[in-house]
């Protein structure tokens, strides 16, 4: 995507939409970020101890956030034990976000990510639903920063960790206890994930930002609602078509293909380190996971590698899933599960994806 240009019918049509009271609305579907932006943190002096002090959010209770933060959402999310989080997004005014041609972005100096991440104690009653974590990605220069602050359990602040950290939690589903052994990360954790094959970020990129929203009643599509209050870098010779983007399948919406639902799901949850100069390179184990990749090309079709007990067995064994490498490393007890960091728990509609996916194959090219 080689930029945006805001002021064409079809964005006009895009950005219409009815709010919550039936009256008719247009765009911008976002505010204009403010003149005096107060969730900049200086990470030179160090992040705020208290939540509450980072001057992000409006109401720490409801998570009603502050004005800086513009919130957007991806098609394919990674897995972290079934949490809700919310996503946001600050950038420092008039900066804006640079779109590479391989849809990865590149966020300006004093920029800030922020996922919030909670459970539904009581699965079903949305009053038992509270905050756990807030992380925090600030970039510093030439790179990003990483933070995390731990919720105290009356969900009404959050305190700054020094250190990585295990909770469990209890949720209580439909009757049955189930214990998550909560995992708060440390600066080499998030590394293992974020790193400069992907520019650092995970989310933020064309094809995952690239899917309606409902903004307050309004529907639009993020792209454009981004661009309508200029966060993304102009060229003045583009209109940008969301149709001509990439996209990739939300495998939550049933949206596409069950191949393209499962592939993104792998690209979601595995592509960060399972790629050229990733954590895992592709040089190194033969795996790419990318969404955009023919099957062929992934090293999806090859043998396990590595692992003893495993050995021989294909990634992939078309027509048969439980005889598929790929599926076990996401079903296995112990800490060879995939993704190996961030979650304690099978993710079952994951793994029923990847199943189903492998069980129609006829053939792997």
């Amino acid at each position: 995507m080689g930029g945006v240009r805001t002021g064409g019918c079809l964005v006009a049509l895009l950005l219409m939409s009815c709010g919550s009271d039936g009256a008719s609305r247009s765009g911008p579907a976002l505010e204009l970020r403010p003149d005096v932006q107060t969730c900049l943190p200086d990470v030179s002096a160090g992040m705020p101890a208290l939540l509450s002090d980072t001057g992000c959010f409006a109401d720490l209770k409801t998570l009603e956030p502050g004005p800086d933060l513009i919130p957007y959402e991806v098609n394919s999310a990674l897995w972290t034990d079934g949490a809700f989080k919310p996503r946001y997004m600050v950038v420092p005014s008039p900066e804006q976000i640079a779109i590479q041609d391989d849809g990865s972005w590149v966020f300006p100096n004093g920029s800030v990510l922020i996922k919030v991440f909670g459970f539904e104690f009581d699965v079903g009653d949305p009053q038992s639903r509270r905050a756990v974590e807030t992380r925090f990605m600030v970039r510093n220069g030439a790179a990003w920063e990483y933070f995390t602050y731990q919720w105290n359990d009356e969900g009404t602040e959050g305190e700054l960790l020094e250190a990585r950290k295990t909770v469990e939690y209890t949720i209580q589903d439909r009757g049955e206890a189930k214990n998550l052994e909560y995992q708060f990360p440390e600066y080499d954790d998030c590394v293992t994930c974020h790193g400069p094959a992907i520019n650092d970020v995970l989310g933020p990129k064309t094809s995952q930002i690239n899917r309606d929203r409902n903004y307050d009643g309004l529907v639009a599509n993020q792209l454009f609602a981004m661009a309508e209050i200029d966060l993304l870098e102009p060229d003045a010779a583009d209109e940008i078509d969301p149709k001509a983007e990439p996209r990739m399948a939300n495998p939550k919406m049933g949206e596409g293909t069950l191949d393209e639902r499962a592939r993104a799901y792998l690209d979601a949850n595995c592509s960060h380190c399972h790629r050229p100069n990733g954590y895992a390179s592709s040089g190194d184990h033969g795996l790419d996971f990318r969404y955009e990749l023919p099957l062929e090309d992934t090293g999806m079709c090859d043998a396990m590698k590595y692992f003893p007990e495993w050995a021989g067995l294909p990634r992939i064994a078309p027509g048969n899933p439980e005889g598929s490498g790929i599926l076990q490393r996401f079903l296995v007890e112990n800490e060879l599960r995939m993704p190996s960091t961030g979650a304690s728990t099978i993710d079952p509609f994951g793994a029923e994806l990847l199943r189903d996916w492998i069980a129609q194959m006829n053939a792997c090219p």
